[in-house]
This record gives structure tokens, sequence and C-alpha cells, in this order.
């Protein structure tokens, strides 16, 4: 791991009354009148124009498009997911659609936030794209599930196979920003600082820091730093220094600070004023820089 260094300028209730006849008073051959409520229709009548409620629906067992489930996405690994009424709050998610099992990254709509395959002995078997009834919803752009789309960013790995994995994006550049999805790799590499990597039948053009293993600055703002040893070193942009051991953090008010941590950004950019130094952070193979780690690549320091 070396570094290189340079200055940088810039949420009715009805009442039912009845009435009745004294049986002491009326003629005992006088049939007793029937009761009657307060439209004047007899208990008979009323009892005969009021028919039982009909029975709850079965509720449904088998999966099927807007249908919910008792999980929320992503899923955790030890719970089994279940039919949920839609209406309550045990509805984490909502199947939009099913489709052929194994089909879900191509046909599932953009905004899914998972996919889970139907139960055992559904026939056909399929798969349920899902899309949570409430936040957080990893499917939306950069937010690390889902479909990956433009906007989101990766972790790829490059041995022995391709291996493309979503993540969430630290800031609007990375790390490894899908820029666009190409048939050819030229028409990715074209473009300064894009990398292609063929998957999925096309090539996925992302952003620099995609094969970054920690997301995040190496150094955070405000943190100083001892003043470090460097060498001169020929690359393929010329005359650099590179800093040899590293950049060690101090306490501010020790007399050893030589600089401050005022920002950091990502490899293609270049530090802003107030800062003075900026340091890449990288992995080099004859002067060439590469296994960027960590992401932001640029730390920018201001000189005390």
């Amino acid at each position: 791991m070396s570094s290189r260094l340079w200055t940088v300028a810039a949420l009715v209730a009805v009442t039912v009354t009845m009435s009745s006849c004294d049986a002491d008073t009326a003629p005992k051959d006088t049939p007793k009148p029937s009761a009657t409520n307060a439209t004047g229709a007899t208990n008979a009548e009323s009892s005969a124009s009021s028919p039982n409620p009909p029975p709850s629906p079965a509720q449904p067992t088998t999966w099927a498009a807007g249908l919910c489930l008792d999980v929320q996405m992503p899923k955790p690994d030890s719970q089994l997911p279940g039919l949920a009424d839609c209406s309550l709050a045990t509805a984490g998610a909502q199947i939009t659609k099913l489709v052929y099992q194994g089909n879900g990254p191509v046909e599932c709509p953009k905004d899914t936030d998972g996919m889970l395959d139907t139960p055992t002995g559904q026939q056909p078997p399929r798969t349920a794209c899902l899309r949570n009834r409430r936040a957080p919803h990893p499917g939306d752009v950069g937010k690390g599930g889902g479909i990956l789309r433009v906007g989101d960013c990766t972790l790829i790995e490059n041995e022995p196979v391709v291996s493309v994995e979503e993540r969430a994006c630290f800031d609007g550049h990375g790390p490894g920003r899908v820029r666009s999805f190409t048939k050819t790799k030229k028409a990715c590499t074209r473009k300064i600082w894009s990398y292609a990597y063929k998957w999925q039948g096309s090539y996925v053009c992302v952003g620099p820091g995609e094969d970054a293993k920690k997301v995040g600055p190496q150094y955070e703002l405000a943190t100083c730093l001892t003043a470090p040893k460097t060498k001169k070193r020929k690359t393929v942009f010329g005359t650099e220094n590179a800093i040899v051991g590293g950049l060690k953090k101090v306490s501010c008010k020790a007399r050893k600070a030589w600089g401050k941590v005022v920002g950091y950004v990502s490899i293609e950019f270049e530090c802003r004023r107030p800062a003075d130094y900026s340091v890449t952070s990288s992995t080099t193979t004859y002067g060439l820089p590469f296994g960027l780690d960590p992401y932001p690549a640029i730390t920018c320091i201001r000189r005390l």
C-alpha cells in the first residue's frame, strides 16, 4: 500500500324499540298481536328480511400478485415468509408480480425491493417480485438492493469469474456506480474513469471504487497528521512524490501536527481549496494504481 501526494489548486348504531300488549287485558280468544319494530314490521317479518351475514371468504394459500407477505425486504435469513392480510401491520411486503423462477433480475419491476421463490409445492414454481409496504426501500436507486440499474453502486470481483454485487452508495459518485449497460466494452471504456465488466450477456459500465472492500474515508474530517516521508517515483503520469510508510495520525495540539484532513473525493476528482495537498491511497504495480482501498480514494489535506 502506497500513496501519492501532489499540490492542488483548487386513521349507526340503530336502536330497535319493541311494543307489547298486556296479557291480562287482552280477550282470551283474541291472539296476541305480534311485536313490531320501530318501522311497524313484525318480528317474523324483520327476521325474514335480515338474513345472516355471508361467511368470511377463506384466506388465500397460494401466492399471487397483489397479496402480501409477513416479511420485509431484505428478509431475515431465519424468518419463513407467509401470506398476511394487506390491511394489517404484519404485512411487510406486497407481491407486485410473479415471474418464471430465476427470472427475477430480468422480469421484475425496477423498483423491486427483493425477490423470493414461491413455497415448495406451489405449481408452477415462480419467483415473487416484492415491494415493501413501508420504508426502507432497498430497491430505490443507490440504496443497495433490488434490481441493479443505472445509479446503483457495486462491489465487483473479477477473479476467478466476474461477480457483481449491489451495495449502498457512499456518495453521488460511488463506489463503482453504474453509469450504463453497454453491448460492447469499447462503448464504456472510451469514457474516462469508466470500467467495463462482462455480466449477464452485456457489459456493466461503472465508475471508480468498484473493487474497494472498505467504504468510507481512510481519515475522518479534522484528523491531524504528521509530515509524511516521501520519495520521488516515476509513473506513467510523470514524476510524483510517493509517501513512504503512510500517513500517521496525531493530536492537532501536538507540535508534530503537520496537516489536517479537510475533505475526500473519488479518484476521478481533485481536491479544492482550502486543501493544499491530495493523497491517493492505492496499491500500485509498476506505478499504476490498482485495488483502490478505501473509497473515497483521495484524502484532501490542508497544511497547518
